[in-house]
């Protein structure tokens, strides 16, 4: 079976999915026919690989760019099911070299593919292919580490998802792939150091009792220390590394890691919610974030303690600064992502644990927000709307104060927009309304004679008749 057959149908621009799932065909196949056939398979994989790298890496007279993909793809998914390093020849270090040289391509796909195929080849294989992902790790470019990175965050994930044919676990591997990995934990890439997060939010679904201490230890290391303007500071590298504990345990929530054996855990790294860095603190909200969404009774009963006095804090917090681009200045608010998770947080909760947290007292924060810039005002809507149904009497309360934000928002100046910015700009004030509406439906809400006001002249106002037509279509 050749690869040039094999993908002859498809050469011409199929979908990157069906190269994918051909791949995991021929590997089937390929791991369930007899040896002899297998033999045949696999060296006419590598025979296509090495031609296409004396051609340049991307394909060349004879092997098209796809084929190299389909070739790549396939030697990894067989890898996965069947111990390369068993087969004569040199199969795997074959392999492994082919792999390597892809790093070097021109082509991003072909990149990609090859730390795919590295990462599920390392499965069958792992005493061959695994020693060289983690020693390349160390001597390589930010762009390979990467590379490398990707193909360790594959072998991790096959085991998390089943592992390989022989049933065998990772856990003698751990003290080996650990201290490289942190050792990445501070790298100044951010796509470098969410790799590492993901390979530590797995192996802590795989490990739990190996990684969640390793992974306190290095918040009790790293936190809690001064950033450092400088980019290569010392306490800069500390506060990247503290990003990368709270994006791996986000990670590990989201693949549904243990929860009985973070609880003890989190209190440690929840503290990462009052660190000084931002990024830090967004990255620990958005951890917030994920345990809430999937396994809310990790955290409902740290609410009161560790996170309600950070998501307050954060939820208000305004950093703007101007930004001299020459010709014109730019406002940015550094804070406005905390601000968006935190609020994020607070909706989810009202979702998934109400009674963990203090919703009377998050209503002058909702009234801040309706006045906050756009997308933090569309938030508001949508979270004043939810609760209109599931917790209406704190609204009822609150509502006088969210008569002026309201009052601006519907009042929003279209002035000489056109196209999208102008439909956008409908959008708002329609959002602005539907809020307005879905407030005046609420028993009691009218007894407050601001609201009751605000509701009966934006109603008599002609500018508004169209607005609430195309929300009555809506229904």
């Amino acid at each position: 079976m050749g690869v040039g057959t094999s993908t002859s149908s498809s050469s011409g621009g199929g979908s990157k999915q069906a190269v994918s799932n051909l791949a995991r065909c021929i590997a089937v196949i390929t791991a369930a026919t007899t040896p002899s056939n297998r033999d045949k398979v696999v060296e006419n994989l590598i025979s296509s690989l090495q031609s296409a790298i004396a051609a340049g890496g991307d394909g060349g007279v004879g092997v098209s760019a796809q084929e190299v993909q389909l070739a790549l793809l396939a030697s990894g998914d067989l890898g996965r099911k069947v111990n390369l390093a068993a087969m004569a020849g040199g199969v795997a270090p074959n392999l492994l070299h082919i792999y390597l040289s892809f790093f070097d391509a021109s082509s991003e796909d072909a990149k990609h593919a090859a730390a795919y195929a590295l990462g599920r080849a390392s499965v069958g294989a792992m005493d061959v292919f695994l020693p060289a992902i983690l020693n390349a790790l160390e001597q390589n470019s930010q762009k390979k580490q990467y590379l490398l990175l990707s193909a360790l965050r594959e072998l991790i994930h096959c085991y998390q998802t089943g592992g390989g044919a022989d049933g065998g676990d990772i856990s003698s591997s751990v003290p080996l792939i650990l201290p490289h990995l942190v050792s990445h934990c501070s790298d100044k890439e951010e796509g470098v150091r969410t790799m590492v997060a993901e390979c530590m939010g797995s192996l802590t679904c795989l490990e739990p009792g190996v990684m969640l201490p390793h992974l306190q230890e290095l918040v009790a290391t790293h936190g809690g220390k001064d950033v450092d303007d400088n980019e290569e500071g010392g306490g800069r590298k500390d506060a990247l590394s503290c990003w990368t504990v709270a994006t791996a345990i986000k990670f590990a929530i989201a693949a549904h890691a243990d929860p009985s054996k973070l609880a003890g855990f989190m209190p440690s790294f929840l503290r990462l919610l009052s660190e000084r860095d931002l990024s830090v603190r967004n990255a620990a909200l958005l951890m917030v974030y994920s345990s809430v969404h999937h396994t809310p009774q990790l955290v409902a009963g740290l609410m009161q303690e560790h996170i309600l006095p950070s998501l307050h804090e954060l939820a208000q917090l305004n950093l703007k600064r101007v930004v001299d681009l020459g010709p014109f200045k730019h406002t940015v608010d550094d804070a406005l992502p905390l601000r968006k998770a935190a609020l994020s947080i607070f909706s989810t909760c009202l979702e998934k644990c109400p009674a963990s947290i203090d919703i009377p007292a998050f209503m002058p924060i909702l009234g801040k927000a309706l006045g906050d810039v756009e997308d933090i005002q569309l938030q508001a809507h949508q979270i004043i709307i939810s609760m209109c149904y599931r917790h209406p009497i704190p609204l009822v309360g609150a509502v006088e104060a969210f008569v002026d934000p309201l009052q601006k928002t519907i009042d929003k100046k279209t002035g000489q927009k056109t196209g999208t910015e102008l439909e956008r700009a409908h959008e708002w004030i329609k959002s602005g309304l539907r809020t307005m509406i879905a407030l005046s439906n609420l028993d009691g809400v009218m007894n407050c004679r601001k609201f009751a006001e605000f509701v009966e002249r934006t109603k008599r106002n002609e500018k508004y008749h169209r607005f609430f037509v195309a929300l009555e279509e809506e229904r």
